[in-house]
Protein backbone atom coordinates (compact mmCIF):
# COMPACT_ATOMS: atom_id res chain seq x y z
CA UNK A 1 0.00 0.00 0.00
CA UNK A 2 1.18 3.50 -1.18
CA UNK A 3 2.37 5.66 2.22
CA UNK A 4 3.48 9.56 2.57
CA UNK A 5 6.76 8.46 4.24
CA UNK A 6 8.81 11.14 6.22
CA UNK A 7 12.29 10.76 7.46
CA UNK A 8 14.25 12.99 9.76
CA UNK A 9 17.55 13.25 9.30
CA UNK A 10 20.25 13.67 11.48
CA UNK A 11 21.88 16.48 11.94
CA UNK A 12 25.57 15.87 11.17
CA UNK A 13 26.88 15.52 7.73
CA UNK A 14 29.28 11.74 9.10
CA UNK A 15 25.54 10.77 10.27
CA UNK A 16 23.64 11.66 7.36
CA UNK A 17 25.89 9.64 5.54
CA UNK A 18 25.44 6.74 7.12
CA UNK A 19 21.79 6.87 6.99
CA UNK A 20 21.77 7.23 3.70
CA UNK A 21 21.58 3.67 2.87
CA UNK A 22 18.16 3.44 4.65
CA UNK A 23 17.15 6.41 2.95
CA UNK A 24 17.37 5.45 -0.22
CA UNK A 25 15.79 2.42 0.00
CA UNK A 26 12.89 3.57 2.23
CA UNK A 27 11.05 3.59 -1.18
CA UNK A 28 11.85 -0.25 -1.54
CA UNK A 29 10.53 -0.92 1.70
CA UNK A 30 7.15 0.98 1.03
CA UNK A 31 6.25 0.12 -2.70
CA UNK A 32 4.95 3.24 -4.66
CA UNK A 33 5.54 5.81 -1.51
CA UNK A 34 6.55 9.23 -1.47
CA UNK A 35 9.50 9.99 0.26
CA UNK A 36 10.25 13.43 2.54
CA UNK A 37 13.06 14.08 4.08
CA UNK A 38 13.62 16.68 6.78
CA UNK A 39 17.01 17.99 6.99
CA UNK A 40 19.29 20.80 8.67
CA UNK A 41 19.10 23.74 5.92
CA UNK A 42 23.14 23.57 5.55
CA UNK A 43 23.12 19.58 5.03
CA UNK A 44 20.02 19.48 2.58
CA UNK A 45 22.37 19.48 -0.73
CA UNK A 46 23.71 16.07 0.36
CA UNK A 47 20.30 14.91 -0.63
CA UNK A 48 19.31 17.13 -3.66
CA UNK A 49 20.18 14.75 -6.22
CA UNK A 50 18.85 11.24 -4.41
CA UNK A 51 16.70 9.23 -6.51
CA UNK A 52 14.69 7.73 -3.75
CA UNK A 53 14.34 11.18 -2.38
CA UNK A 54 10.95 12.97 -3.71
CA UNK A 55 10.99 15.89 -1.88
CA UNK A 56 13.32 17.92 0.69
CA UNK A 57 11.99 19.87 3.71
CA UNK A 58 14.88 22.24 5.70
CA UNK A 59 15.10 23.02 9.30
CA UNK A 60 16.62 26.57 9.39
CA UNK A 61 19.97 26.46 11.62
CA UNK A 62 18.29 28.12 14.65
CA UNK A 63 15.52 25.57 14.72
CA UNK A 64 16.93 22.31 14.93
CA UNK A 65 17.22 21.91 18.42
CA UNK A 66 15.42 23.23 21.84
CA UNK A 67 11.26 24.28 22.17
CA UNK A 68 10.87 26.62 19.45
CA UNK A 69 12.61 24.44 16.94
CA UNK A 70 10.25 21.74 17.71
CA UNK A 71 7.28 24.23 17.29
CA UNK A 72 8.93 25.19 13.98
CA UNK A 73 9.57 21.89 12.76
CA UNK A 74 6.09 20.80 14.03
CA UNK A 75 5.13 24.15 11.42
CA UNK A 76 7.19 22.73 8.91
CA UNK A 77 5.51 19.31 8.30
CA UNK A 78 1.55 19.74 9.29
CA UNK A 79 0.65 20.35 6.01
CA UNK A 80 2.02 16.85 4.66
CA UNK A 81 -0.40 14.79 6.10
CA UNK A 82 2.55 11.49 6.63
CA UNK A 83 1.29 8.45 7.43
CA UNK A 84 4.74 7.14 8.03
CA UNK A 85 7.29 8.91 9.96
CA UNK A 86 11.21 7.53 10.64
CA UNK A 87 12.96 9.53 13.57
CA UNK A 88 16.64 9.17 13.06
CA UNK A 89 17.91 11.48 15.81
CA UNK A 90 17.44 9.88 19.27
CA UNK A 91 16.45 13.28 20.95
CA UNK A 92 12.90 13.75 22.37
CA UNK A 93 12.23 17.05 20.77
CA UNK A 94 12.78 14.97 17.23
CA UNK A 95 9.99 12.99 18.30
CA UNK A 96 8.20 15.17 19.25
CA UNK A 97 7.51 17.64 16.56
CA UNK A 98 6.36 14.34 14.88
CA UNK A 99 3.61 13.89 17.59
CA UNK A 100 2.59 16.98 17.24
CA UNK A 101 2.24 17.25 13.54
CA UNK A 102 0.05 14.58 13.54
CA UNK A 103 2.20 12.24 11.42
CA UNK A 104 0.38 8.97 11.92
CA UNK A 105 3.09 6.19 12.28
CA UNK A 106 5.64 7.36 14.22
CA UNK A 107 8.89 4.67 14.26
CA UNK A 108 12.12 5.30 16.11
CA UNK A 109 14.56 3.82 18.56
CA UNK A 110 13.35 3.84 22.13
CA UNK A 111 15.71 6.74 24.01
CA UNK A 112 15.86 9.97 25.48
CA UNK A 113 12.41 9.04 27.27
CA UNK A 114 10.40 8.91 24.32
CA UNK A 115 8.59 5.89 24.17
CA UNK A 116 5.07 7.60 24.56
CA UNK A 117 5.78 9.81 22.18
CA UNK A 118 6.19 6.78 19.12
CA UNK A 119 3.48 4.72 18.21
CA UNK A 120 6.12 2.10 16.95
CA UNK A 121 9.17 2.62 19.61
CA UNK A 122 12.18 -0.16 19.13
CA UNK A 123 14.66 -1.22 20.91
CA UNK A 124 18.26 -0.58 20.28
CA UNK A 125 20.67 -3.36 19.57
CA UNK A 126 22.03 -4.96 22.69
CA UNK A 127 24.39 -4.03 24.03
CA UNK A 128 24.43 -0.55 23.37
CA UNK A 129 26.72 0.63 20.50
CA UNK A 130 27.62 -2.92 19.30
CA UNK A 131 26.34 -2.44 15.60
CA UNK A 132 27.57 0.08 13.65
CA UNK A 133 25.20 3.07 13.36
CA UNK A 134 24.67 2.94 9.64
CA UNK A 135 23.15 -0.52 9.82
CA UNK A 136 21.45 0.66 13.21
CA UNK A 137 19.83 3.38 11.04
CA UNK A 138 18.72 0.64 8.30
CA UNK A 139 17.73 -1.46 10.54
CA UNK A 140 15.19 1.21 11.87
CA UNK A 141 13.53 0.81 7.84
CA UNK A 142 13.68 -3.07 7.93
CA UNK A 143 11.97 -2.97 11.78
CA UNK A 144 9.55 -0.80 11.57
CA UNK A 145 8.16 -1.45 7.66
CA UNK A 146 8.85 -5.28 8.64
CA UNK A 147 10.35 -6.22 5.51
CA UNK A 148 13.57 -8.15 4.86
CA UNK A 149 16.02 -5.88 2.05
CA UNK A 150 19.43 -5.79 1.60
CA UNK A 151 22.18 -3.38 3.54
CA UNK A 152 23.68 -1.30 0.52
CA UNK A 153 27.27 0.56 2.05
CA UNK A 154 26.53 4.40 1.53
CA UNK A 155 27.33 5.67 -1.83
CA UNK A 156 26.86 9.42 -2.49
CA UNK A 157 26.26 9.41 -6.55
CA UNK A 158 27.08 12.57 -8.59
CA UNK A 159 26.66 14.11 -11.54
CA UNK A 160 28.60 16.39 -14.10
CA UNK A 161 27.80 18.99 -12.84
CA UNK A 162 28.83 18.30 -9.43
CA UNK A 163 32.40 17.39 -10.89
CA UNK A 164 32.57 20.12 -12.99
CA UNK A 165 32.12 22.72 -10.13
CA UNK A 166 34.97 20.74 -7.75
CA UNK A 167 36.94 20.82 -10.76
CA UNK A 168 36.74 24.54 -11.43
CA UNK A 169 37.24 25.22 -7.30
CA UNK A 170 40.67 23.32 -7.59
CA UNK A 171 42.07 25.15 -10.68
CA UNK A 172 41.04 28.85 -9.07
CA UNK A 173 43.19 27.60 -6.09
CA UNK A 174 46.49 26.23 -8.46
CA UNK A 175 45.57 22.25 -8.73
CA UNK A 176 44.91 21.43 -12.12
CA UNK A 177 42.75 18.72 -13.39
CA UNK A 178 45.97 16.63 -14.36
CA UNK A 179 47.66 17.12 -11.32
CA UNK A 180 47.13 14.59 -8.58
CA UNK A 181 46.15 15.48 -5.17
CA UNK A 182 45.57 14.74 -1.68
CA UNK A 183 42.75 15.62 0.18
CA UNK A 184 43.19 16.46 4.04
CA UNK A 185 40.78 16.93 6.25
CA UNK A 186 43.11 18.54 9.01
CA UNK A 187 40.68 19.41 11.65
CA UNK A 188 37.85 18.10 13.55
CA UNK A 189 34.57 19.73 15.37
CA UNK A 190 35.69 17.91 19.02
CA UNK A 191 39.04 18.52 20.70
CA UNK A 192 39.18 15.21 21.20
CA UNK A 193 39.81 13.76 17.79
CA UNK A 194 42.46 17.02 16.89
CA UNK A 195 45.45 15.23 15.35
CA UNK A 196 47.10 19.02 15.54
CA UNK A 197 48.53 21.16 12.86
CA UNK A 198 51.85 20.87 13.49
CA UNK A 199 51.80 16.76 12.13
CA UNK A 200 49.47 17.93 9.46
CA UNK A 201 52.37 19.86 8.36
CA UNK A 202 54.96 17.63 8.18
CA UNK A 203 52.63 14.99 6.36
CA UNK A 204 51.60 17.65 3.77
CA UNK A 205 55.80 18.71 3.27
CA UNK A 206 55.79 14.62 2.78
CA UNK A 207 53.06 14.07 0.14
CA UNK A 208 54.48 17.12 -1.64
CA UNK A 209 58.04 16.01 -1.87
CA UNK A 210 57.94 12.13 -1.52
CA UNK A 211 55.13 11.27 -3.72
CA UNK A 212 54.63 14.50 -5.85
CA UNK A 213 50.75 15.06 -4.51
CA UNK A 214 49.42 18.42 -4.30
CA UNK A 215 47.39 19.26 -0.79
CA UNK A 216 43.35 20.29 -0.69
CA UNK A 217 42.88 20.83 2.75
CA UNK A 218 39.17 20.68 3.61
CA UNK A 219 37.29 21.96 6.33
CA UNK A 220 34.71 24.71 7.07
CA UNK A 221 34.62 27.97 7.99
CA UNK A 222 36.39 27.90 10.96
CA UNK A 223 38.58 25.75 10.39
CA UNK A 224 40.34 28.36 7.31
CA UNK A 225 42.75 30.10 9.74
CA UNK A 226 44.49 26.79 10.83
CA UNK A 227 44.58 25.84 7.14
CA UNK A 228 46.35 29.56 6.40
CA UNK A 229 49.05 28.53 8.78
CA UNK A 230 49.94 24.86 7.50
CA UNK A 231 49.55 26.65 4.35
CA UNK A 232 52.04 28.99 5.51
CA UNK A 233 54.38 26.46 7.34
CA UNK A 234 54.99 24.16 4.50
CA UNK A 235 56.08 27.51 2.25
CA UNK A 236 54.87 25.75 -1.05
CA UNK A 237 52.31 26.82 -3.94
CA UNK A 238 51.45 22.87 -3.94
CA UNK A 239 48.87 23.68 -1.15
CA UNK A 240 45.37 24.84 -1.47
CA UNK A 241 43.77 25.98 1.83
CA UNK A 242 39.58 24.82 0.76
CA UNK A 243 38.49 25.26 4.21
CA UNK A 244 35.27 26.87 3.88
CA UNK A 245 35.48 27.46 0.45
CA UNK A 246 33.54 24.32 -0.76
CA UNK A 247 29.57 23.19 -0.53
CA UNK A 248 28.77 19.86 0.34
CA UNK A 249 28.86 18.63 -3.21
CA UNK A 250 31.98 20.13 -4.39
CA UNK A 251 33.98 18.55 -1.46
CA UNK A 252 32.35 15.15 -2.86
CA UNK A 253 33.71 16.32 -5.88
CA UNK A 254 36.70 16.67 -4.95
CA UNK A 255 36.89 13.78 -2.78
CA UNK A 256 36.58 11.31 -6.05
CA UNK A 257 39.41 12.75 -8.03
CA UNK A 258 41.88 12.55 -5.20
CA UNK A 259 44.18 10.02 -4.79
CA UNK A 260 43.59 9.80 -1.06
CA UNK A 261 42.10 11.00 1.55
CA UNK A 262 43.98 11.82 5.11
CA UNK A 263 41.38 12.98 8.41
CA UNK A 264 39.95 11.71 11.74
CA UNK A 265 36.48 9.91 12.02
CA UNK A 266 34.82 13.45 10.45
CA UNK A 267 31.84 14.47 7.97
CA UNK A 268 34.85 14.97 5.38
CA UNK A 269 35.37 11.59 5.95
CA UNK A 270 32.56 9.76 5.38
CA UNK A 271 32.07 11.81 2.47
CA UNK A 272 35.24 10.76 0.94
CA UNK A 273 34.19 7.02 1.22
CA UNK A 274 30.87 7.47 -0.01
CA UNK A 275 32.78 8.51 -3.49
CA UNK A 276 35.02 5.96 -3.51
CA UNK A 277 38.24 7.50 -2.75
CA UNK A 278 40.83 5.68 -0.58
CA UNK A 279 40.80 6.99 3.49
CA UNK A 280 43.17 6.88 6.15
CA UNK A 281 41.56 7.63 9.07
CA UNK A 282 42.80 8.83 12.56
CA UNK A 283 41.14 7.11 15.04
CA UNK A 284 40.67 8.09 19.05
CA UNK A 285 38.43 9.50 21.23
CA UNK A 286 35.42 8.27 18.55
CA UNK A 287 34.74 4.30 18.29
CA UNK A 288 35.48 2.82 14.69
CA UNK A 289 33.25 -0.27 15.35
CA UNK A 290 30.13 2.13 15.47
CA UNK A 291 31.12 5.46 13.62
CA UNK A 292 33.65 4.97 11.25
CA UNK A 293 33.72 5.32 8.12
CA UNK A 294 32.55 2.85 5.56
CA UNK A 295 34.78 1.67 3.22
CA UNK A 296 36.45 -1.50 1.25
CA UNK A 297 39.76 0.92 1.11
CA UNK A 298 39.79 2.21 4.25
CA UNK A 299 43.11 2.20 6.45
CA UNK A 300 42.89 2.83 9.94
CA UNK A 301 45.48 4.22 12.02
CA UNK A 302 44.31 3.22 15.74
CA UNK A 303 46.50 2.84 19.01
CA UNK A 304 43.73 0.04 20.72
CA UNK A 305 46.17 -0.80 22.64
CA UNK A 306 44.99 2.23 25.11
CA UNK A 307 43.00 1.60 28.14
CA UNK A 308 41.19 4.83 27.80
CA UNK A 309 40.79 4.29 23.44
CA UNK A 310 37.23 4.95 21.87
CA UNK A 311 36.15 6.98 25.16
CA UNK A 312 33.35 9.08 22.69
CA UNK A 313 34.22 12.18 24.87
CA UNK A 314 34.86 15.41 22.30
CA UNK A 315 37.21 16.37 25.54
CA UNK A 316 39.54 14.46 26.74
CA UNK A 317 39.22 14.22 30.48
CA UNK A 318 42.78 12.79 31.36
CA UNK A 319 45.35 15.40 32.77
CA UNK A 320 49.22 15.69 32.49
CA UNK A 321 50.84 12.81 30.28
CA UNK A 322 48.07 10.90 30.10
CA UNK A 323 45.72 13.55 28.31
CA UNK A 324 44.96 13.17 24.34
CA UNK A 325 47.62 10.35 24.02
CA UNK A 326 45.27 8.21 21.18
CA UNK A 327 45.85 11.47 19.36
CA UNK A 328 49.54 12.33 20.78
CA UNK A 329 50.87 8.97 20.24
CA UNK A 330 50.19 8.83 16.67
CA UNK A 331 53.02 9.83 14.86
CA UNK A 332 53.32 11.31 11.28
CA UNK A 333 55.60 8.31 10.32
CA UNK A 334 52.58 5.67 11.61
CA UNK A 335 50.66 7.61 9.13
CA UNK A 336 53.34 7.76 6.55
CA UNK A 337 53.95 4.22 6.95
CA UNK A 338 50.18 3.82 5.84
CA UNK A 339 50.58 6.13 2.99
CA UNK A 340 52.98 4.27 1.55
CA UNK A 341 50.95 0.89 1.43
CA UNK A 342 48.43 3.07 -0.59
CA UNK A 343 50.16 5.37 -2.74
CA UNK A 344 52.61 3.72 -5.05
Amino acid sequence: MSSNILIRVPNHLGDCVMALPMISEAREAHPGSTVTILVPEHLSELFSKNPGVDDILTIPTKYVHGLMGMLRIRDIISPGDYDVGYVLPPSFGAASAFKLAGVKVRIGYIADGRRLLLSKPLPLPTPLNSEHRSTVYFDLLRRGAGVSIEYIEPKLLLDEQDNQRGMDLLEGYGVGKDDSYAVIAFQAVAESRRWGTDNYTALAQYLITAHDLKIALVGSSHDAKAGDEISEAVDSDSVANLAGKTSLRELAAICSRARLFIGNDSGPAHLAAAVGVPIIVLSGADAPKETSPISKQKKLVYLDELECISCRKNKCPLKGDEFMRCMKEITVEMVVDVVRGVVT
